[in-house]
């Protein structure tokens, strides 16, 4: 399923730092581990992973951007 890949690309699996067991859709991207850079990488993931243009408005996260906004970008972009 395209959420649970996202959220494991967003793990120690890919470009996050912590298990993929400690993420849900509610986690925050700050408290992820995720500073711009490495969002940026995960951006670039996910683009490579589901071959999608990310949208312009999720280029930039916020201390409010959640995993599950994330998965919701994708899923839009990915149909």
């Amino acid at each position: 399923m395209v959420k649970e890949q996202i959220l494991k690309l967003m793990s120690n699996q890919g470009c996050g730092v912590l298990p993929p067991e400690q993420i849900g859709e509610e986690s925050k991207m700050f408290e992820l581990g995720f500073d711009s850079l490495r969002y940026m990488e995960l951006v670039v993931l996910l683009e490579e992973t589901f071959a999608i243009s990310f949208p312009d408005e999720m280029l930039e996260i916020t201390a409010e951007t959640t995993a599950g906004d994330i998965v919701k970008a994708v899923q839009a972009c990915h149909g």
